[in-house]
């Protein structure tokens, strides 16, 4: 065997080691990048476990808030019947119509009607059911009709109804006019209902303190009832006041005509006796501090109070027969002034609203706000501003919660503008360090940059999906446009 010379060995001796340093160069290569992957990894499920701990978290509170909503859910479904109870449902429209008087000739009900699914797809609780009733009645007795309607316990939405005139009086003198009358009930599927999915330890987190809490602030709507006060002399607005017995369809002409004159009297009558009834009920949800209902029964009162001034101004020329203009200032002129002293003093007083009424609004409002509904957050809270006086008329203890309301408004109505300018993010390009960079309506822009010249809208942060704007004092976070919202 011939051996290496020192110089081939020396050769020999470098080419080995380069390999092995070359080899081992690479594994350490190798194993950075491995590292900065299950780095890249590690962050990665860091911020899903950070995300999942967030939704861990909430997920007591979610409980509670559904259990404090199904305690109280015996109760609102109360006003709804069952599927199986519809037929049920049909006999009381007919001995509805039998105690008013009125005469049903057809019931023509649709098909129960699903009112949606849920996120999920699952079919809701809660089904509508449409009917449609052809009537045949005097205007008393369908009056009676819809004020049963309306006091029954059931849920019930009379949304469309029509009459049609009758030309000639039935045999009992009366007149009867056809009537169609479209209305809508639900019903509550509990055999869907009992498929929600269960709650661990149910009964336990019942009583807790967190429960009681959201118990506390939810409220059940009372039904309202109302009683229509007997006809006294109440003028079927379908039947002409001016045709007589003798020569129906036909018109007076030349003498005054005594019918004519007592019909505009008996219908200013029924409008000062509504009125009055509305005065009476306005200054008891006053007294009671219904202040829902107490807004909607104002706007009423004022209307009829329009309605019969003009009457008044018509019936003053037009009421010429001695006898009726004596009854005219009886009946209409006497209780007319007493009626304008009465407005005028409840339009002086200044109710103070207390803690709970002001809570009430706050609630309702913050609830509309957090679902987004703008228009009605600006709605209720004109509301309440006119039912505090600007928010002078509230007792000191809820000055906090006037400035809340007041807030909501004017965030409410910043953000309208905002959402209705069209603002989109289309890209993000995000970074921890604060140089971050977002695609806003094809525009770079990052931390402090406008959005227009006028400098109205500006970017305050930069999220990963992100980007929080402030306009007028109010900051809004608006997420990036994903895929599906661009289509």
């Amino acid at each position: 065997m011939t051996r290496l010379t020192e110089k081939q060995l020396l050769l020999l001796t470098i080419g080995i080691t380069v390999l092995i340093s070359g080899g081992l160069g690479l594994l350490i290569w190798s194993d950075f990048r491995t590292i900065d992957e299950e780095k890249g990894k590690k962050a990665d499920l860091d911020r899903q476990i950070e995300a999942a701990e967030r939704e861990i978290a909430l997920r007591p509170d979610r409980e509670y808030r559904v259990i404090a909503n199904r305690e109280i859910s015996d109760r609102e479904v109360a006003f709804l019947p069952e599927e199986e109870e519809i037929e049920t449902f049909w006999e009381v429209l007919e001995r509805f119509a039998q105690d008013s008087g009125v005469r049903i000739s057809e019931i023509a009900p649709s098909s129960i009607q699903r009112s949606g699914r849920d996120k999920k797809g699952a079919e809701s609780t809660i089904s509508t059911v449409p009917q449609v009733l052809s009537l045949r009645g005097t205007i008393d007795e369908f009056l009676r009709f819809i004020n049963m309607v309306e006091n029954y316990e059931r849920i019930i939405n009379v949304s469309e109804y029509s009459v049609s005139a009758g030309e000639a009086p039935d045999e009992d003198g009366k007149h009867r006019h056809g009537i169609r009358l479209a209305l809508t009930t639900f019903t509550y599927s509990r055999k869907i209902a009992s498929t929600i999915v269960s709650i661990p330890k149910y009964e336990e987190k019942k009583e807790h303190a967190e429960v009681k809490k959201w118990l506390s602030r939810i409220k059940v709507q009372e039904k309202e009832t109302y009683t229509l006060p007997l006809s006294i002399q109440r003028r079927d607005p379908f039947v002409s006041v001016r045709r007589r017995p003798d020569s129906p369809g036909g018109e007076v002409e030349g003498a005054p005509d005594p019918e004519y004159q007592g019909g505009l009297i008996d219908n200013i009558v029924e409008l000062v006796q509504t009125l009055q009834q509305g005065l009476t009920f306005e200054e008891e949800l006053q007294r009671r501090g219904d202040l829902w209902r107490l807004t909607a029964q104002r706007k009423e009162n004022r209307e009829t109070y329009a309605a019969l001034s003009e009457n008044i101004t018509t019936a003053n020329k037009e009421v010429t027969i001695p006898e009726l203009r004596e009854r005219f200032k009886r009946d209409v002129t006497v209780p007319w002034t007493a009626i304008q002293k009465r407005m005028e003093d409840m339009r002086n007083a200044n109710p103070r609203l207390g803690l709970s009424q002001v809570q009430e609004w706050r609630d309702r409002i913050s609830k509309l706000y957090d679902e987004r509904k703008w228009a009605d957050v600006e709605s209720e809270a004109r509301g309440f501003r006119d039912s505090s006086k600007n928010g002078q008329h509230v007792d000191d203890e809820a000055k906090d919660l006037v400035q809340i309301i007041f807030e909501m408004q004017r965030s409410a109505k910043v953000i309208d503008g905002f959402d209705k300018r069209k603002i989109e993010i289309t890209g993000i390009l995000y970074s921890p360090r604060g140089s971050s960079v977002a695609v806003v309506n094809a525009k770079q822009m990052t931390v402090g940059e406008a959005l227009d010249a006028d400098g109205t809208v500006v970017v305050v942060e930069i999220g990963e999906n992100y980007v929080i704007f402030e306009t007028e004092g109010v900051e809004i976070k608006k997420e990036q446009a994903t895929q599906a919202t661009k289509k």
